[in-house]
């Protein structure tokens, strides 16, 4: 499983609690797990971007994931900024066994984040999550469902009362997306 992380300029990194608590669960039931940072952050080089150059960062760690565990399939996990390239990469890679996308930004930000197609039209052939919180104001859960209309592939999960950090809602939110991989990896 490649996991990436929220928006740099939010504080996201590969040490992000909530990807802690996602990578754990993911251990625990018996995946390889790679975590990294996109350019630009912590000690990768380069430079970051709106979400489209990190797409080679995501393709990057796929392919290290293949290298490390090759016996496995490969899987996606993003949150946020982080879901937005998820998606694009699992777009882009029809290799790709599965793909959970966290809160995933949907909408354009300027010099933030660039809009993300609707889901019919990345290409995503893996089964895709969607899990948002019932309570986000960032990535608003009426953006995440609208996002996923008309997509065979993908299915939208809602956490009650949980917000974009999913803040007292990490076992909700690591059963949802740890079950979703199981069932579509295994």
């Amino acid at each position: 499983i490649v996991i990436c992380h929220a928006h740099p300029r939010m504080q996201g990194t590969m040490k992000s609690p909530l990807l802690l608590a996602i990578a754990e669960d993911c251990v625990r039931r018996d995946f390889g797990v790679v975590r990294f940072n996109f350019r630009g952050v912590g000690n990768s080089e380069g430079t970051g971007s709106d979400g489209i150059d990190e797409v080679a960062d995501a393709v990057g760690a796929l392919a290290l994931a293949r290298e490390s565990f090759r016996e496995l399939p490969a899987g996606l996990v993003g949150w946020s900024f982080g879901g937005a390239v998820a998606a694009r990469a699992a777009g882009q890679d029809g290799d790709v066994a599965a793909c959970a996308l966290i809160a995933p930004s949907t909408v354009e930000r300027p010099g933030v984040i660039a809009e993300l197609p609707p889901a019919r039209d990345l290409g995503l052939t893996c089964p895709t999550l969607v899990a948002c919180g019932s309570n986000d104001k960032v990535s608003l859960p009426a953006d995440c469902r609208a996002w996923v209309e008309g997509a065979p592939n993908v299915r939208y999960h809602e956490i009650n009362a949980a917000n974009h950090f999913f803040w007292a809602k990490y076992d909700a939110l690591t059963e949802a997306v740890g079950s979703f991989l199981q069932q579509t990896m295994t």
